[in-house]
């Protein structure tokens, strides 16, 4: 009796294990996963601002010298060519000017040509002259033939002729000074004229008319102020928590509200240095403007992103928190198995997080089912498309 009990209670023990060694296959064979392939992701973070719209270029057009406004040609708002004349000065004064410069002129050429060359020649004959009577009263001197006062008087009319010379030749350094400087003179007034006419410099748009005809300007007051608008900036300000995520180059949409429509254009300036009044960095975005829709003064609804960058992002639920750190697990076709890895973790976006590092791009995530598994276990996948649509 006793050996058939220890035989049945074996019996038992066989059947138990037999039955724990299937259970366990089976669960192993028939738990369920679900995947996901692992991609990068485009976190955007767009950012509205306010902005409005400015010439690339302004040019403020002022006459390089006073004088009275005979004419302005143009309108505020006109269209104008890069040589086209903007304003004329009166030039009667300086047509006056131009005339005593050039009497002047003529005058000192005309002694530097003749009056001085004649002077010269008449100073070197006298001492020609005087030095030749003079070596010969010397010659008599010599030997008695002559007195001491009759010596002394040609030796004097020598030094005085000597001087005239010198003179002369002084006075022709003089002369062409003076020719110079009445040839300086002739072509600033000669240049005064010219200045009397301003044009624009520029292909552009007449933003604001500062002087009207008749009115006395003195030199390098305003006229008119000229925009350059065939490109045209939009200028927005930028909190020190964006300016760094925001490079130059980088795309930006902006409504313009005026136009009821949306421009594209490119971020073309970012200032380093803050307003002291809004606390916020200027940046300049530069929109093309060929048909000259977009006015100066028009405001604007600026969208940037400043957070344009790829990143791998995955589901936070897929994420074990673990002792030594977090981990997910990851499935092969190849081998039907998953593998456990521990990830290095950053920033959370909504309902996924981002991954630094411990992850490729392209593997197989486990996004269901992850918490019953160990490393190396085979199971039956389903990737995430499947197990949504209920296949």
């Amino acid at each position: 009796m006793k050996r058939v009990f220890v035989l049945f209670l074996m019996s038992c023990l066989i059947l138990t294990g037999c039955s724990n060694n299937n259970e366990k296959v089976v669960e192993k064979s028939t738990r369920q996963i679900v995947t996901e392939v692992v991609g990068y992701s485009e976190d955007s973070d767009i950012i509205s601002l306010s902005g409005n719209v400015v010439p690339t270029e302004i040019v403020k057009l002022s006459f390089e010298i006073p004088g009275n406004i005979s004419d302005i040609n143009v309108k505020e708002g006109d269209y104008v060519n890069a040589g086209q004349i903007i304003s004329t000065l009166n030039t009667k004064d300086y047509d006056l000017k131009v005339k005593a410069a050039s009497a002047q002129y003529e005058g000192s050429k005309k002694q530097i040509e003749s009056e001085i060359p004649i002077k010269i020649k008449q100073a070197q004959t006298q001492l020609d002259l005087t030095k030749a009577t003079y070596d010969r009263i010397k010659a008599l001197y010599d030997v008695g033939g002559v007195s001491q006062s009759q010596m002394d008087e040609i030796t004097a009319k020598l030094t005085v002729d000597t001087e005239t010379l010198n003179q002369a030749i002084e006075a022709k350094d003089t002369a062409e000074t003076n020719l110079k400087q009445a040839e300086a003179a002739l072509d600033l007034a000669n240049s005064n004229i010219k200045s009397t006419s301003l044009s624009s410099p520029i292909d552009g748009v007449i933003l604001q008319k500062l002087f009207e005809t008749g009115e006395n300007i003195a030199a390098g007051y305003p006229v008119v102020a000229i925009g350059n608008i065939n490109n045209v900036y939009i200028e927005v300000g930028v909190t020190d928590k964006y300016i760094n995520s925001i490079s130059k180059g980088q795309a930006v949409t902006a409504y313009i509200y005026g136009l009821e429509k949306e421009v594209t254009g490119v971020v073309e300036e970012i200032g380093q240095l803050s307003d002291p009044e809004t606390r916020t960095f200027p940046v300049k975005i530069l929109i093309n403007n060929p048909e000259g829709e977009l006015k100066p003064g028009m405001t604007s609804k600026v969208s940037i992103d400043v957070n344009n960058s790829n990143k791998v992002l995955i589901p936070i639920s897929s994420v074990i928190h673990l002792s030594d750190g977090d981990a997910i697990y990851t499935y092969s076709d190849e081998t039907k198995t998953v593998t456990k890895k521990f990830i290095e973790t950053g920033n959370i976006v909504k309902d996924k997080i981002e991954v630094l590092s411990g992850l490729e791009n392209g593997e197989k995530l486990v996004v269901d089912g992850q918490f019953v598994l160990y490393d190396g276990d085979e199971v039956a996948e389903k990737e995430m498309s499947e197990w949504l649509s209920g296949v």
